[in-house]
């Protein structure tokens, strides 16, 4: 940031993530190469998903705001589905974050971007994943990316390289939200070994994350009209909690 200020940092940080979650997703890297061949790249970006513990979410808001990101809405869905998330914009680069992290149903009511959080017994769906793959802003990279299509388009087009979509979690003529199925990811053995030590996951599913992996990432076709510019909290908490990995499964085709 002292180097070359605030926004240009923003950008440049920003296409690093993109291309480190694309090396690892594969319908991001099929997809990139389609609209690179159209000059493109990933202009077509929507919001950009970081995952945090609980413990280390404010740091990831202080990082945030240094490259020059204000907040904007916040969802408080603990009580339904175990989680939270703060939504922030960069005003000049037109970058938008969306940053999730498990919360009670007791923290619904605190600024949980700015109040440090504390650690809890069992694991959310959140607190999983970084667990097994670590903190988004360090060795595990973004969740997912969300970028604008044709929704009915793409699903054909992915399908077609046999990259499947799970059901759409958004079906309103004004906002339509699907998640390409799960990027498996291996998992360190000193993770699970954590993990299971401190009794956070069963041994069935020590072996399940040892053998197959862990789902890791995601590219999500959106559609967006009528100016609608925000998200559906009731589906997105489903669509949360469908990810899970300790639900991992292989899905239907598109």
């Amino acid at each position: 940031v002292d180097l070359v200020g605030r926004d240009l940092a923003c950008h440049l940080f920003f296409r690093e993530e993109r291309a480190y979650w694309e090396k690892r997703n594969r319908a991001g890297q099929k997809q990139r190469h389609r609209q690179d061949a159209l000059g493109l790249g990933w202009a077509n970006h929507d919001h950009h998903t970081f995952r945090s513990s609980r413990e280390c979410f404010v740091d990831l808001m202080k990082a945030f705001e240094m490259m020059g990101f204000e907040r904007r809405e916040r969802y408080y869905a603990g009580a339904e589905a175990g989680w939270g998330a703060q939504i922030l914009e960069q005003p000049f680069e037109g970058i938008v974050v969306f940053a999730d992290v498990d919360l009670t149903p007791d923290e619904t009511e605190i600024d949980f971007s700015r109040v440090k959080l504390t650690p809890e017994k069992s694991l959310g769906t959140v607190q999983l994943w970084c667990g097994l793959h670590g903190e988004s802003l360090f060795e595990a990279g973004m969740h997912h990316l969300e970028c604008r299509f044709d929704h009915a388009l793409l699903r054909e087009q992915l399908a077609k390289v046999d990259i499947n979509t799970m059901e759409p979690f958004s079906d309103f003529p004004f906002l339509k939200q699907a998640f390409t199925e799960g990027e498996r990811w291996p998992v360190r053995r000193e993770r699970l070994e954590k993990l299971r030590a401190q009794k956070l996951i069963t041994d069935e599913q020590f072996q399940e994350f040892a053998s197959k992996g862990a789902i890791g990432s995601h590219l999500e076709n959106l559609q967006r009209k009528g100016g609608f510019k925000g998200f559906n909290q009731h589906a997105v908490s489903l669509i949360i909690s469908e990810t899970d990995p300790r639900k991992q499964r292989s899905f239907a085709g598109a």
